[in-house]
């Protein structure tokens, strides 16, 4: 009986799924056996379940955040002074400063460059900030282009690349359709120009296209795997390169009519495309007036687009394929089958409790400032050198790894139980945290320089570390906190006051972050911290002591203010306090520096932290979608090897 066209349709389908069955390696579970664990410099610190407050801040009331943190520093914020720290540095540290140019290379100063090496209070504060969010349970927030604050930036992530999530990109991407009598697939997506106008938005209009294969065009099989956009006349040739062509390219045809028919691209779509840092081909929108018009591979911009397009107010104009629904552009790239972002943004996947507390003021925002509505009430000063500096040899640093949150096995809560992976697309997948570096061994941190950078390296600029065992002096000034206040930024400069019935009985030996380089082991740092209450009636009525200016100090421990707001954390908290717990039993497991250089460090732990490779790992964790588990499992895992 001869087969309907339906039923083949349906077997082209099908066996185009078994083809690919290999490549969903986020689900496969035979992808995703393995007994080596990952092996990463960084780990996650939890989100809290629960947000605690500013002492001031009720949900029902109907007074003004502004009035009541007004009155809440008139009624509570008794303490001013400040507090001196020492910064010791245990590894190598680098703070970025000026770029000069010296005989053709660049190099990055330290800040305030080597005669006078500076920390900047800025650097103090982000460090602090962190892990005084953590400290107290504060929430975690979307970024605000309008106060400059936030903990993420909310966008949506691209697929890490096709094949990690065919079955995903095929129904979203791609089409069978019968030619010459035969199944075979086709691009959901339409071809077309994007134009930039003189008011800085984005249009598309549509285009037709042609796929061709090389064989018929043999003076242009030179183009074959290498990505370019070849412009004529009436067409512009795409050329897609070596992973999404199959020995053909394709031709867009030159629209009669660019002034109608165009589609409005959103601002969310466009720095969606504009966010994908992993992108390997084109980028259709780097205007820059140096790169475009040259070797074939950008738009066209200025005068040349206004008389390709013959629109006035058109600025850019590049080829693109897009996606529409509902009459919107959803997104677009370079060639038919482009990378596409998930549908979910990373704003969707915080947790239902953090949704819900969004609007909460939490202690963070009451103590530093909350940008729109008041200013912090603590400052950060310089940090200066209390000796003469010794500094480490001038280099390139091996490559300084950034966050890739598109590894969605490392970047999201996983289910240990299951070999399969939660990707950006799944509606319950949450954040994994706060993004923190392991300490790592001295040795393997005073490693620091890529010796087989190859000469001409035009990637990477020189850099020289200050030296380990230098020790930096700062101060930060407060002005009227409560004591829960001042308790909270206490205790985030001193961690080891803190007691958790979930911390294992070993005592952790805490050292803190600071600088660039923290993936190689670069900016391990100790801190040393006295406190100074000022007294301004004693200061002011009494403005001499024993023929010395009456300084005005209240001699008073530390101790005090911290239980103060621990006390009131345990109340606020409830029977969420466990979690919070577990919390900060992550964030000490991160910053002990026994780990790597204790009495007994972990055997393997220069390997542990080491970024593995995606081309150079034997056992394919990356390829395999190897999770990566909480701290003390990383810990766990890697203490048995």
């Amino acid at each position: 009986m001869a087969k309907t066209q339906a039923q083949r349709k349906k077997e082209y389908q099908a066996r185009m799924a078994k083809n690919n069955k290999g490549n969903q390696s986020y689900s496969s579970k035979d992808q995703q056996k393995s007994t080596e664990p990952v092996s990463v410099p960084y780990n996650f610190v939890s989100l809290p379940k629960q947000v605690i407050p500013a002492e001031f801040f009720t949900l029902d009331s109907s007074k003004d955040n502004k009035e009541l943190y007004k009155q809440h520093i008139l009624t509570n914020g008794k303490n001013s002074g400040y507090i001196d720290i020492d910064i010791l540095t245990q590894t190598p540290l680098f703070i970025g400063g000026n770029v000069v140019t010296k005989n053709g290379e660049e190099y990055q100063e330290f800040f305030g460059g080597n005669d006078n090496p500076i920390i900047p209070g800025s650097s103090i504060k982000s460090m602090i900030k962190q892990i005084l969010k953590i400290v107290t349970a504060s929430g975690f927030k979307a970024y605000d282009s309008k106060s400059g604050v936030g903990d993420f930036e909310d966008y949506r992530l691209f697929y890490r690349e096709v094949g990690s999530a065919i079955t995903d990109y095929q129904s979203k991407m791609i089409e069978s359709c019968r030619v010459n009598g035969k199944w075979t697939s086709k691009t959901k997506a339409k071809a077309g120009f994007i134009m930039k106008t003189v008011d800085h938005k984005f249009y598309v209009v549509n285009a037709d296209f042609e796929p061709l294969k090389y064989e018929k065009y043999p003076h242009l099989k030179h183009k074959n795997g290498n990505a370019s956009i070849d412009w004529e006349d009436s067409y512009v040739d795409i050329h897609t390169g070596a992973m999404a062509n199959k020995n053909s390219f394709v031709r867009i045809f030159k629209p009669r009519d660019f002034a109608n028919s165009r589609i409005l691209i959103s601002e969310e779509v466009i720095n969606n495309y504009n966010f994908d840092s992993n992108r390997n081909t084109i980028n259709l929108l780097e205007i820059d007036n140096d790169k475009v018009d040259k070797n074939g591979k950008s738009g066209k911009s200025g005068s040349v687009a206004k008389g390709y397009t013959g629109c006035l107010d058109i600025t850019y104009v590049v080829p693109c394929f897009y996606k529409i629904e509902n009459g919107k552009v959803q997104h677009f790239g370079h060639g038919r089958f482009y990378r596409i972002p998930y549908d979910k943004s990373i704003g969707n996947h915080l947790s239902t409790a953090l949704k819900q507390q969004k609007d909460v003021v939490d202690l963070t925002e009451s103590i530093l400032g909350r940008s729109r509505d008041w200013a912090g009430r603590v400052s950060f000063s310089e940090a200066h050198l209390c000796n003469e500096p010794k500094w480490c040899e001038c280099g390139k640093p091996h490559p300084l790894m950034g966050p890739k949150p598109t590894s969605f096995q490392f970047y999201l809560n996983q289910n240990s139980k299951t070999d399969k992976c939660k990707n950006w697309n799944n509606d319950d997948a949450t954040i994994r945290g706060y993004k923190l570096y392991w300490h790592q061994p001295t040795k393997k941190a005073n490693s620091w320089k890529n010796i087989s950078v190859k000469e001409g390296d035009k990637l990477s600029k020189y850099i020289q570390p200050i030296d380990s065992g230098m020790t930096f002096q700062s101060r930060i000034y407060f002005d009227n906190l409560s004591d829960i206040e001042l308790g909270a930024l206490l205790l985030t400069l001193n961690l080891d006051r803190l007691e958790l019935d979930t911390v294992a009985d070993e005592k952790k030996n805490i050292s803190y972050k600071l600088g660039k380089g923290k993936s190689i082991g670069l900016g391990s740092i100790k801190l040393n911290s006295s406190l100074h209450i000022l007294d301004r009636d004693k200061r002011y009525n009494t403005l001499f002591d024993n023929n010395a200016w009456q300084l005005g100090e209240i001699d008073i421990s530390k101790d005090i203010f911290i239980d103060a707001f621990l006390k009131y954390r345990n109340n606020i908290l409830g029977e969420n306090q466990s979690s919070s717990d577990t919390m900060l039993s992550e964030l000490l497991t991160m910053m002990d520096w026994n780990l790597a250089n204790g009495q007994k460090p972990i055997e393997k732990w220069s390997e542990a932290v080491s970024m593995m490779s995606v081309d150079n790992d034997e056992h394919e964790r990356f390829k395999k979608r190897v999770k990566l588990g909480t701290p003390s499992e990383f810990i766990k895992a890697w203490s048995k090897k």
